[in-house]
């Protein structure tokens, strides 16, 4: 059976319980993205030959997050609230107040949870 940690407190999940996916990308948001049917035809050696010359010696890792990094995160019912209360500083590690709703047990009274939704074996 495959199970899930939650990235916020290291909870286990099981396949059936609740759990939020989070997706983040991070993408560089710099310089003028718009061009003119005259920079199409400039010629940009001299500017590409500058930047290989820049980078040389960066690390290629470094250099990819500095474009882009993309993140995703499996959080449980208690983390996804605390996240979305505050995305930028989300710090499980500092403890989550326990809320005492158990949002499987929320569902299953709903008859809504995967267990009760599945078709019983003939």
């Amino acid at each position: 059976m495959h199970h899930f940690i939650c990235d916020g407190c290291g909870r286990e999940m099981k396949p059936d319980d609740t759990r939020y996916r989070v997706k983040i990308d991070i993408r560089v948001a710099k310089g003028n993205l718009e061009f003119s049917l005259l920079d199409l035809f400039r010629d940009h050696r001299k500017e590409l030959e500058d930047l290989v010359k820049k980078f040389e010696s960066k690390d290629p890792k470094e250099l990819e997050e500095t474009i882009y990094k993309g993140f995703e995160l499996d959080l449980c019912p208690t983390c996804q609230r605390a996240y979305i209360r505050d995305p930028l500083r989300f710090h499980p590690e500092q403890g989550l107040p326990d809320t005492g709703i158990d949002i499987d047990a929320f569902l299953r009274s709903l008859g809504t949870h995967p267990d009760d939704l599945a078709e019983p074996d003939a």
